[in-house]
């Protein structure tokens, strides 16, 4: 089945890495915020990024390449 699938685990664990990095940037923004800072222009950076880290993903999973994400895929694929 699909669970056996080298691509699927590839990408599964690249989507948690990107959900992973999501959530610290979140908490981080979060943080900035409560101390004063630009929270909002950063999230909206931040949101941007995200976007194109998932759309890349869905790109690279649909044409069936195991490529990593720009500057979080290599730790995903350390990591989990």
């Amino acid at each position: 089945g699909k669970e056996n699938d080298p691509l699927v685990n590839y990408h599964m664990k690249q989507g948690l890495g990107l959900l992973l990095a999501a959530l610290v940037m979140q908490g981080a923004i979060s943080i900035i915020g409560y101390w004063g800072g630009p929270q909002y222009a950063l999230a909206l950076v931040v949101r941007v990024v995200l976007v194109f880290f998932v759309v890349t993903g869905w790109m690279n999973a649909m044409a069936g390449k195991q490529s990593p994400l720009p500057a979080i895929g290599n730790y995903s694929e350390k990591a989990l």
